[in-house]
Formats: structure tokens, sequence, C-alpha cells
């Protein structure tokens, strides 16, 4: 009887010892396998990136953002000469935009103006190609988080979801073969989509293709000319140095910070651009006019938040939540 307890009893000390052990495993696994996805998400926007910024194609696609609908064409050549970029619109108002290695042109038609900014933007699109990717991974989570069909293309659903309330999340179907983005969805902290787009149609581009591309809209006499230089390296050395950011979110910087001349008075309004690579807000700082924005507002995606500081107005503006334009704003400080 003795000896039957004691078997009892080892058994019962083994069996919790045994079932810690098999959910110790049965943890480690699911941990490997979730950062073994996310590792493979990395690599999959990481090929979008690489895809959509050196590879030719053309498509349509449809962009919706604060209620409106928008239709675009796109022309994107990569080759010798560079990088070339044309996009149409197709309904509203008609625009053209245009952008090779040194100016961004756009054309205007009901109004009759070409307006070429000599900024050398990386790009006239809305679509999203992050640079560095592995620096984004500190600050969301990536995940394969399944499959689906876009504009007749296999695709991999990639989920983008913030580690934070700074940020937006968002989603892109990637086409399995190339790696082109198909599709994107950007949405709050509460899952509500902000922006979508999505390729109706897409294919890569053949050389004869490319050869017919031209970077030059056809214009006649009759169009306005305005011509600008907005290079960040010329209109960065006019900044005014004593306009700080006290504190950021984490994992944001100031990408840029330049002032520009306001054409009907001798003011200047001074714009800081943060970003963390995914997420981009400008800061405005300018003289207080009756215009200028106190408090919060917002419309779609975009938030803005202003302040002011003695006789300054400081507003921040950008696709990010609202306390993220409220901490940037409040944040914005002129040290003597």
């Amino acid at each position: 009887m003795r000896r039957n307890n004691q078997l009892l009893m080892s058994m019962l000390l083994v069996k919790p010892v045994t079932l810690s052990l098999s959910l110790f495993l049965l943890a480690l696994f699911h941990l490997g396998s979730a950062v073994a996805n996310s590792e493979k998400a990395i690599q999959w926007v990481q090929k979008m990136s690489m895809a959509m910024n050196e590879l030719s194609y053309k498509g349509r696609f449809v962009y919706q953002q604060n209620n409106q609908l928008e239709s675009m064409s796109i022309i994107h050549v990569k080759d010798q000469q560079g990088t070339r970029e044309r996009l149409i619109s197709l309904n509203g108002e008609a625009r053209e935009i245009l952008r090779d290695n040194n100016n961004l042109t756009c054309v205007w038609p009901s109004s009759r103006q070409v307006v070429v900014d000599q900024s050398n933007q990386k790009s006239s699109s809305p679509i999203w190609a992050p640079d560095d990717v592995e620096r984004l991974a500190k600050f969301y989570e990536f995940s394969i988080s399944g499959k689906d069909r876009v504009a007749d293309h296999s695709t991999i659903i990639i989920s983008i979801k913030p580690k934070d309330n700074f940020r937006y999340g968002m989603k892109v179907w990637l086409d399995e073969n190339t790696g082109l983005l198909l599709q994107s969805v950007l949405f709050d902290e509460l899952g509500r989509t902000k922006e979508q787009i999505m390729f109706t149609e897409l294919t890569l581009m053949h050389y004869d293709d490319q050869n017919s591309f031209s970077v030059i809209p056809e214009i006649d006499s009759g169009y306005a000319l305005i011509r600008s230089h907005s290079g960040r390296e010329t209109i960065s050395l006019q900044a005014d140095a004593k306009w700080k950011l006290e504190s950021l979110p984490g994992g944001f910087w100031v990408e840029t910070s330049f002032r520009k001349k306001m054409p009907e008075s001798n003011d200047y309004t001074q714009q800081m651009i943060i970003t963390d690579g995914m997420a981009s807000v400008s800061v405005f700082i300018e003289k207080t006019s009756g215009q200028s924005l106190s408090g919060e507002s917002s419309m779609g995606a975009v938030n803005a938040f202003g302040t002011r500081i003695n006789d300054f107005t400081v507003t921040a503006i950008g696709e990010v939540p609202a306390i993220t334009v409220k901490k940037l704003a409040e944040s914005t400080v002129y040290q003597n």
C-alpha cells in the first residue's frame, strides 16, 4: 500500500513537470515560427522596394483618400539614363506629373501652367517603397498574413503593425513573382482604413516600350512656365538653426530643414520634415496670422496640430495619428 502511494505521488510530480516542459517547448516552437514569418515578411518588403525602384513597369491604379477616389496611370522607367516617371490623372482635373534625375515637372492644362521644380524628388507617386526596412522593423511588426489575387496577379499579403501609438499600420499585396506592389491599405490605431491604393493593371516594360517614353510634356507657347529650386542642399543652408525639436517619438528623425520666402510678404516659413522611413510629418514655423491653425484638425489620414510660440505659429501635419503631430508641435522650441 505504501509503495503504491509512493508510486502515485511520483506520477503526480512527474506529470506537472512534463506538462510544463511541453508548454515551454510549444512556446519556443511558436516563437521560432513567428520570428521566421517576420524575417520572410521583411525580405518580401525589401524585394518590393527594390522592384518598385529598379524595374520598369506601367499600369493603372486607383487611389482612395478622404472619401475621394482617383484613377491614375503610371509609367516608371529605370535604365542607363537613370529613373524617369510619369503620372497622369484619369479623372477629375487633368494634370500630369513627370520626374527625371533632376526635375519634378507638374503640368496643369486647365490653368495652362507648367511648374518645374529642380528638387530631385525621389518619387512623385503615392506608392510606398521604403529605403531601410531593417530600421522599420524596430518600430513595426512585419508578418505574412495570407495570399490573394489583385489585377490578375497572385499576391502575398504582408501586414505591418506599429509597436506604439505614434504611427499608422499598413497592409501590402505583393506580386509573387516580381515583388511589385499591387495594393496597399493604410489603417489607423482602431483598424479603420484611412487610405488605399490598388492597381487594376500592371505590366513590366520591355526595352522598346522604354524608348517610347518621353519626360517632356506636350505643351505649347500658351503655357506659363514656373521654375522653382527647392533642392534640399541649397535650402537647408537657409534654415534658422535655433528652431529645435526637444523630443521625438522613437524611430523618428529630422530628415531635412529649410525655409522659404513667402511670395506675398517678406516673411519666411521654416519647414522641418520628420520621418521614420514610413510615416512622414512636416513642421511649419511662420509668423502668426489670422488664418493660423490653433489646436487640432484632421482630414482623412492627415492630422494637424497648431500651437503658438511668441509671434510664431508652429503647425505639424502628416499622415500619422493625432498624438504624433501634437507631440511634435509642442516639442518645437526656439533656443537663443
